[in-house]
């Protein structure tokens, strides 16, 4: 009886989880990190999103390796425009990737053209934080990526795919370029 209640709490506590996190799965995909001379690999990128209070939080965290002069970043998708950009716990997406696991998604490489003045990113907010320099931009992929590469992010082919994918959804996307100098 008890074994019987026990299996059945683990089988509510892991639909539940399904159903939480199901909508949030495309947002573990996102994010690509991005360098100069494509010597740095992204390890991990993992985004929570979640509301509270009625407002949309996102906690973002990307781990990577290889060696760098200390130019590297990141563009994240997000589904509108962020009131503020903080630093958050560094712990909270471990966890919940430990608990999760979630697949990796794969994808295809594609063209990317120069966009003219009226497909312009927008650059909505920027903010530092430690040794992250935080941009959030307006635009559609081929804008986001454009301004990407005038400001010295490197674009691994399947960029304009994925910016793509997620410009479709939101036009807001958030770059972080990693600072060595306040490291």
């Amino acid at each position: 009886m008890a074994r019987t209640r026990t299996v059945r709490r683990l089988v509510v506590a892991g639909i539940t989880a399904v159903l939480v996190l199901a909508p949030v799965g495309s947002a573990f995909a996102c994010g690509a990190l991005l360098a100069p001379n494509g010597t740095i690999s992204l390890t991990r990128t993992t985004t929570l999103a979640a509301y509270h209070n009625g407002v949309e939080h996102y906690i973002t965290s990307f781990e990577y390796a290889g060696k760098t002069s200390g130019d590297v970043g990141s563009i994240i998708p997000l589904p509108g425009i962020p009131s503020k950009v903080i630093k958050g716990g560094g712990w909270t997406l471990q966890r919940l990737e430990l608990e999760t696991n979630p697949q990796p998604v794969a994808f295809e490489a594609a063209g990317l053209a120069v966009p003219s003045d009226a497909q312009r990113a927008v650059v909505i907010l920027k903010t530092k934080i430690d040794s992250l320099d935080v941009t959030v931009l307006k635009g559609g992929a081929v804008a986001v990526g454009t301004w990407a590469t005038e400001h010295g992010f490197f674009l691994p082919p399947d960029a304009p795919e994925i910016l793509d994918f997620y410009a479709r959804r939101s036009p807001i996307f958030m770059a972080v370029r990693f600072n060595a100098k306040r490291a």
